[in-house]
């Protein structure tokens, strides 16, 4: 068994199931970073045009425009790209797909054609490939890339990769700014632990967009057979400390009944109406 069905049980094939699998993933990742960071004085916007037609580029931008990054986008923004000085970055998310030398040329194929058409000067743009799964050592040494002095990020010393670092989900620190988008990490158990760490928070705090796009990651999750709904509820809802039941019955109060109840035993059922 390879390192990346180890991670998550996802089988490396080009199936049509695995398309659209990853195609609704960058679609609800492009959404969770919008509904975060857009309230927040930050531009962002998916499938930047590449000239004046198709195709277009299947990756999201994020554009500063104060000197620095704001406390309050920090609260948001994952390691490596907090870190960055640059004010426009490039994200690309790899979520069936693992990291190797095609996906490094597609990255420097995306950062090449944004500075073309911008007229920008490298500094001023950084693109980070954000990868699901975690990334195979000797793919590392064949890429050029070894690991920073942050934990999941990392970069290479070859000054034509010096704009593109590799974020590895499954390996950055539980930190509360991680979170979110360590909801497309591959491990499972990780991504019930931060989905358990989020609902700890006081949801009602957060926009109702926001809110809406983790019940529809939750929605995918048990759509393609990753997570189910019954695991979400009997381990995270009603055998969780620091979930008071108001909170659980509030968040499963955004379900429709259908999509609560499916998969439940009887007895379960009961509990979660």
């Amino acid at each position: 068994m390879s390192q990346s069905q180890a991670d998550d049980g996802r089988p490396e094939d080009n199936s049509i199931e695995k398309n659209t699998v990853s195609q609704a993933s960058h679609v609800l990742f492009g959404c969770m970073m919008k509904e975060s960071l857009t309230p927040l004085n930050l531009e962002v916007e998916s499938e930047y045009e590449v000239g004046k037609g198709p195709p277009k580029l299947d990756v999201l931008i994020i554009r500063r425009t104060g000197a620095r990054w704001s406390k309050a986008q920090l609260e948001f923004l994952p390691d490596g790209i907090r870190q960055s000085n640059c004010k426009h970055v490039i994200l690309e998310l790899k979520y069936t797909e693992s990291i190797n030398k095609t996906a490094i040329f597609q990255t420097i194929g995306y950062l090449g054609s944004y500075l073309r058409l911008k007229q920008f000067k490298p500094e001023k743009v950084c693109a980070f490939i954000v990868s699901s799964k975690t990334p195979q050592k000797k793919v590392l040494k064949q890429i050029g890339f070894e690991q920073t002095d942050i934990k999941g990020v990392y970069h290479s010393k070859d000054c034509l990769l010096s704009n593109i670092q590799l974020i590895s989900l499954n390996d950055l620190s539980d930190a509360p700014y991680n979170l979110w988008i360590k909801l497309f990490s591959s491990k499972i158990n990780q991504r019930l632990s931060v989905l358990k760490r989020i609902l700890a928070f006081d949801l009602k705090k957060f926009n109702i967009g926001l809110v809406s796009i983790l019940i529809k990651i939750l929605k995918f999750w048990n759509m393609i057979g990753e997570i189910s709904m019954q695991r979400i509820q009997k381990d995270i809802l009603y055998e969780s400390d620091g979930i008071s039941d108001e909170l659980a019955a509030w968040f499963l109060s955004m379900f429709k009944p259908e999509d609560r109840l499916r998969g439940l035993q009887p007895e379960d059922r009961l509990r979660g109406l």
